[in-house]
């Protein structure tokens, strides 16, 4: 009896299994790619397809504790994790042999010859690199002015090796416009446009050592820094810290050809921090940068540029960032910018999310040939709130907003509205959402919408949306308009993907048809088969 009681308390006394999770979120998301809060550890693997709540993706890349997935979606969204699979059934080995036979088989090993053979290295695994080309059409039509159309080749090269320790590394799009109508405002002169963000030559360790970039440069860890031509160097320690310098000519801010009118230098420092997934500071990153800075728009100046976001158990994340700057033109206060992002998930299936966003310095805009305008200061703050109630096929949402120009003309702008979306509609191969926003301000109005979400196969994503909008306040008519938007994306292979999108709209200006006298029609259309490899 004794011993079954210990076995008893001692059964009580052991830990409880982790729960496995069963859905994930998106840390951060870009146009083409989401980074996870959830890796190996949660049963994610490369090539897997993931489901969101208006849509799915590719995993990528994955770590034990974090992944990137190529699709669309927004910070904050949940991901459903893959069941894991069944515990293999345990076979017991059988009883080894006697110490009598154990003895004779060692003893016939230890007699027998084993010619020797020559060892060979086996070889090194090919450095992780990626190679991204585009080819892609746009065209934008519209009755009383002639089309515009735009062919485009896009290619992306990340970490390409070269020798020595060095990658290649390039982004950049050339564009061709067979078909414009004036007014032309923008480089009139040039009907085939190159842009190149980034050229260089890099060397860079993940787990320590020199960093070291040549060319035309896009900083790492300098924040608000532009790219420029020139190099960027640095140490990085093994936990993730680098500090370095950086310096050269910016290119020209709109056709980026090589300037030497104008520069920079300076030095930065940033660091990384990744906590356990149980941990309570689960994401850390800071980068700082302390330049001096030569432009043409805002002459030269001392700038200081700081950058903070860590992420705090899996209910709240947050950045700041903050630049200051003294020299030829300043704002008040030296204050150029200030941003916070915040999102806070206090349970499971609800978010709220917000940013405020502050400009201080007017900021020089391109407003048609040659003619160079500075839009004054001003503050942009947004909140929205998301609800996913159980078993999360409802799904509530509340946006809201305000921006405020403040160069003294007193314009300002306000938005709320709901959002009621359903993001697996009868299956998960379809999704539906409805809205409505009202705005206030120096440009009242109102506008709806309904979209649908269509996945007809795992790797085909259809969407839709028509809209209506009103503006009120700005004519002796309001101005209603109505249109609808698509967009297809198509994956053709595990390296070639199609996208499509097309817009049609109609302004009606007070008219009662669509297609009256006073109305105005347009359309956009742009397509892209993109391959990465």
């Amino acid at each position: 009896m004794r011993g079954a009681f210990a076995i008893v308390l001692a059964l009580a006394a052991a830990p409880a299994a982790a729960e496995r999770r069963q859905t994930g979120s998106v840390i951060y998301a870009t146009a083409s790619r989401l980074y996870l809060d959830a890796g190996a550890r949660d049963g994610l693997a490369p090539g897997q397809m993931l489901k969101l709540r208006a849509g799915t993706c590719r995993v990528e890349e994955v770590s034990d504790r974090y992944a990137t997935c190529a699709g669309s979606g927004r910070r904050g969204d949940t991901v459903l994790l893959p069941v894991p699979p069944a515990a293999p059934v345990v076979r017991r080995l059988p009883a080894p042999p006697p110490p009598a036979v154990l003895e004779q088989r060692a003893a016939v090993l230890a007699s027998a010859f084993f010619e020797k053979v020559q060892y060979h290295p086996p070889p090194k695994p090919p450095a992780s690199h990626t190679v991204e080309v585009g080819v892609g059409y746009a065209g934008w039509f519209s009755t009383g002015a002639g089309a515009w159309q735009q062919e485009r080749l896009d290619a992306k090269v990340t970490g390409a090796p070269v020798g020595k320790g060095f990658t290649l590394n390039v982004d950049l799009s050339a564009r061709f416009w067979s078909g414009r109508s004036d007014p032309i405002s923008f480089r009139p002169d040039d009907p085939v446009q190159l842009y190149v963000w980034e050229a260089n030559l890099s060397r860079r360790a993940l787990y320590g050592g020199p960093a070291l970039s040549l060319g035309r440069v896009r900083p790492w860890g300098t924040p608000g820094q532009p790219i420029l031509d020139g190099a960027q160097a640095g140490w990085r320690t093994a936990g993730g810290t680098e500090v370095g310098v950086f310096g050269g000519v910016i290119p020209d801010a709109v056709t980026l050809a090589p300037s030497f009118s104008q520069g920079t230098f300076g030095g930065y420092w940033s660091g990384l921090y990744t906590g356990e997934s149980g941990s309570i500071l689960r994401y850390f990153r800071h980068e700082l940068r302390l330049a001096f800075v030569n432009t043409s728009e805002l002459g030269q100046r001392l700038e200081g540029e700081g950058l903070v976001e860590a992420r705090i158990t899996r209910h709240f994340d947050a950045a700041l960032d903050v630049r200051l700057a003294n020299g030829d033109q300043k704002a008040p206060g030296s204050l150029d910018a200030f941003r916070f992002d915040g999102a806070l998930r206090p349970v499971d299936g609800l978010s709220l999310i917000g940013s405020f966003r502050y400009q201080g310095i007017a900021v020089p805009e391109l407003d048609g040939p040659g003619n160079v305008q500075s839009g004054g200061a001003a503050y942009h703050a947004d909140l929205s709130l998301a609800w996913d109630p159980p078993p999360q096929v409802i799904r509530f949402s509340l946006i809201s907003g305000m921006s405020s120009d403040l160069s003294g003309n007193g314009q300002m702008r306000t938005w709320f509205g709901p959002e009621l979306g359903a993001p697996r509609l009868f299956s998960d191969h379809l999704g539906a959402s409805i809205g409505y926003v009202r705005e206030e301000g120096w440009e009242p109005g109102q506008s709806a919408w309904l979209q649908l979400v269509v996945r007809p196969a795992i790797l085909v994503q259809v969407i839709a949306r028509v809209f209506w909008s009103r503006t009120s306040a700005v004519s002796p008519v309001n101005l209603d308009e109505l249109g609808a938007y698509t967009r297809v994306q198509a994956q053709l292979s595990p390296s070639v993907a199609l996208r499509l999108s097309a817009t049609a709209r109609t302004t009606l200006n007070g008219e009662d048809q669509l297609f009256g006298g006073n109305t105005g029609q347009s359309g956009t259309l742009d397509a892209e088969l993109a391959g990465r490899f």
